[in-house]
């Protein structure tokens, strides 16, 4: 059995704390610190085009939220407070799904006796979006070869895709049970996953800090 080292346990950990952290915690420098945490990863990755996209993403509904609170007369300490935890949110979300491959967190999940048939059903639906893409554009250029033009919204893309995971429901079920899968037995995994101890110790020390900058903006 292969052992693999994983920071994703820690990367949850993290991400659940700080948003129970940041939804019943009444602090501006606590969501700043969220937001720069997140925007110092991306930056360290490189991952500019994604640092933008945080920067701009929730930049309207912050701002409706900030002024909607303020003209409502609660103050702009609470203005200021839901402003920066809607990027807060935003930064967390994005920081996830940056950090954190999907279908090994899936596997993971089994590892901690999450329901095979639960993670392998999800996995089947990961592995078949790059189909379904591919199935729905060349739905599209076969429509522009006979003059018409569909658009995002249009119902037969929908239909397209229902009549498509319809089909590959029974193909990908008699895969699964080809090669060995049972719903009532248990599984053996060829990859063992373990935490990995830089990446707890990491996580902590930035919940620690979180919480020692929240008891600072208090006393202040």
């Amino acid at each position: 059995m292969e052992e693999k080292k994983t920071a994703i346990p820690a990367i949850l950990a993290l991400v659940f704390l700080f948003t129970i952290e940041i939804s019943f915690t009444y602090s501006v420098w606590l969501n700043i610190y969220v937001l720069l945490m997140v925007m110092t990863y991306l930056a360290v990755k490189k991952r500019f085009g994604v640092l933008v996209f945080l920067l701009a993403l929730p930049f309207i509904p912050a701002i409706t939220t900030f002024w909607s609170v303020y003209i409502q007369g609660s103050g702009l300490d609470d203005a200021w407070v839901l402003f920066t935890r809607t990027y807060a949110f935003a930064a967390l979300g994005i920081g996830f799904m940056v950090a954190v491959d999907l279908q090994d967190c899936l596997l993971i999940f089994e590892q901690y006796k999450v329901p095979a048939i639960f993670i392998y059903g999800l996995l089947v639906v990961i592995h078949a979006v790059p189909e379904i893409q591919r199935e729905i554009k060349s739905m599209h250029d076969a429509s522009l070869l006979r003059g018409k033009k569909l658009y995002p919204w249009s119902p037969l893309y929908y239909v397209k895709v229902i009549f498509l995971a319809l089909n590959w429901r029974d193909r990908y079920a008699e895969a699964m049970y080809s090669r060995g899968f049972s719903e009532d037995q248990p599984r053996h995994q060829y990859r063992h996953w373990k935490m990995s101890t830089p990446a707890i110790v990491l996580c902590m020390s930035l919940i620690i800090v979180g919480n020692m900058i929240m008891r600072l903006e208090n006393m202040i």
